[in-house]
């Protein structure tokens, strides 16, 4: 079979899935107190998808993980419910975390971490970002704080962090911290005494459960064989995760977006007002029009984004211009989808307020729209300056 072929058909089982067993949970009163899915009700729908076939989708019974190209068709279809990739085991940060392990881990990390992430038993923890009154890592990794020193056969590892998605109620962890050599990543098992959640905000996204937590980390120690690669190697790491994780954030929000479209499309055919219909008056019927615009525009980007990543290259600049491009277009379609529906729309009655909401956080995580241009422009100085020598 053809690999867009093979794609196809896993993309249009997960459609179908979340379609039909996982819009009816969008209902479903069971939610943390910041809004977000219980882990019992992560972990019900996600039987559900085992028993559907569609549980992991992306990632292959041998292990391999499909192409860029094809993993943008399958996540698309999952994002089609905010709880879609939470049900099909696609969401951040578990799916960027799987990427990572199954590209560098050893045998044993992925034995001992990556598997049961796969099998979707447990969730994940990426610690990189840090308070600001720390003068911690935020959009500027190199402005790591937390430290690790050798202590033995173990690392010891003590900091600060914040907006760690999912840190209350993973399983596993992946810790980035700074040695004399340079940031290391390590692998750990949690709960863990030494990592301890200090406050948990309220945020305007609410479809990742554990919310988005600060923890301080006190002499946290870890076997020297739950490094990643050599000390110093961190950043390197974090970098193969980098682009297909900001990429795959597009994927999901993309999907979201479509649904968000589909739900205001029949609004405006349905209701009536000033003697017609609403999609017949050009107001409406522009906005709608132009989300298709967005909508198409964005799916192309993503495309070439990712094939990009499936050349080999770790496409930098090319991930920067894609999360840039993809999250100023859904940020549009969610607010025409809002607008389109009026009073509706910022009710709960439908998912377009809470699209709405999500895709502004994305606006922001994974990097800021800002930072992302003026990395654009120091590449174009870069590329300028080498050119006339």
């Amino acid at each position: 079979m053809s690999s867009p072929e093979r794609a196809r058909l896993i993309a249009d089982k997960v459609e179908a899935f979340v379609r039909q067993s996982i819009v009816p949970y969008e209902r479903d009163p069971r939610r943390d107190h910041h809004g977000a899915p219980t882990d019992e009700l992560v972990m019900e729908m996600r039987e559900k998808a085992r028993a559907a076939g569609v549980l992991t989708p992306h990632i292959l019974a041998d292990g391999s993980h499909l192409t860029q190209r094809e993993t943008a068709m399958v996540l698309t279809r999952s994002g089609l419910s905010p709880l879609g990739p939470l049900a099909c085991n696609t969401m951040a940060p578990d799916e960027g975390n799987m990427y990572l392990l199954g590209h560098v881990g050893s045998p044993d990390i992925k034995q001992r971490f990556l598997n049961p992430l796969i099998d979707g038993r447990v969730r994940s923890a990426f610690f990189m970002t840090e308070p600001a009154e720390d003068d911690g890592a935020g959009s500027d990794p190199s402005m790591l704080k937390t430290s690790c020193r050798l202590d033995g056969n173990h690392w010891v590892v003590n900091g600060r962090k914040c907006f760690i998605t999912g840190a209350e109620g993973a399983r596993v962890g992946i810790v980035m911290a700074r040695a004399e050599e340079g940031a290391c990543m390590f692998l750990v098992d949690l709960p863990d005494p030494a990592i301890r959640i200090e406050h948990v905000p309220n945020t305007i996204d609410s479809s990742m459960p554990g919310g988005h937590a600060t923890v301080v980390i006190d002499n946290l120690r870890v076997p020297a064989d739950q490094m990643l690669g050599e000390a110093g190697e961190g950043f390197r790491y974090a970098q193969i995760r980098l682009s297909p994780a900001r990429l795959s954030h597009c994927m999901r929000w993309l999907g979201a977006c479509i649904r968000a479209n589909e739900i205001a499309t029949d609004y405006a055919n349905r209701r009536q007002a000033f003697g017609k219909t609403l999609v017949d008056h050009e107001g409406v019927g522009f906005m709608l029009a132009e989300n298709l615009i967005d909508i198409k525009q964005a799916e192309l980007m993503i495309d070439w984004c990712a094939g990009v990543l499936d050349s080999g290259s770790l496409g930098t600049a090319e991930s920067s211009m894609a999360k840039v491009a993809v999250s100023e277009a859904l940020m549009r379609i969610a607010d025409r989808c809002v607008q389109v529906m009026g009073g509706t729309g910022v009710t709960d009655a439908t998912i377009v307020e809470q699209v709405f909401r999500e895709v502004r956080a994305f606006r922001i995580y994974d990097g800021p729209t800002e930072v992302h241009k003026w990395s654009l422009a120091k590449k174009i100085k870069r590329d300028w300056l080498a050119a006339q020598s």
